[in-house]
């Protein structure tokens, strides 16, 4: 028998071996991250929402849908050079400042409102989805 067959690197050389605990582990910890970016994409929809003053925080506010174009346009000049370089972060927010006072600060404020609550649901419902994963969650 070689080094190989019993190994887990080849887990149909050996039936008593099983892949599955590690498997399982995987999806757990995947599950929990999960968990874990949920909490952090509710503070960060409520901080946003803190921040911007009213009407945002206001009870019952429901922002308007305002046309949003598939990107945020880069402003002219060096940052578009910068945007193709590793560590463009810094022409993100001269995108977004830029496309504020193009566009007025207030659908800029309901942009990022939409984007934080979209991002929120969607780390909502991949938590629910690996959830189905979970051993021993629900089917």
């Amino acid at each position: 028998m070689s080094r190989r067959e019993g190994s887990l690197e080849d887990p149909q050389a050996d039936s008593s071996v099983s892949p599955l605990p590690h498997l399982e582990a995987k999806i757990r910890q995947t599950h929990s991250l999960a968990r874990l970016l949920t909490k952090y994409a509710e503070q960060l929809l409520q901080e946003y929402v803190q921040h911007q003053g009213d009407p945002f925080g206001l009870p019952g506010f429901s922002p308007p849908r305002l046309p949003v174009a598939g990107h945020l346009p880069l402003p002219p000049g060096p940052s578009v050079r910068m945007s193709r370089a590793p560590g463009h972060w810094g022409c993100c927010a001269a995108a977004a400042s830029a496309a504020a006072a193009a566009a007025g600060v207030f659908p800029a404020k309901v942009l990022g409102l939409r984007v934080c609550g979209l991002y929120r649901e969607w780390v909502s419902r991949t938590e629910g989805d690996l959830g189905q994963l979970v051993p021993g969650g629900p089917a």
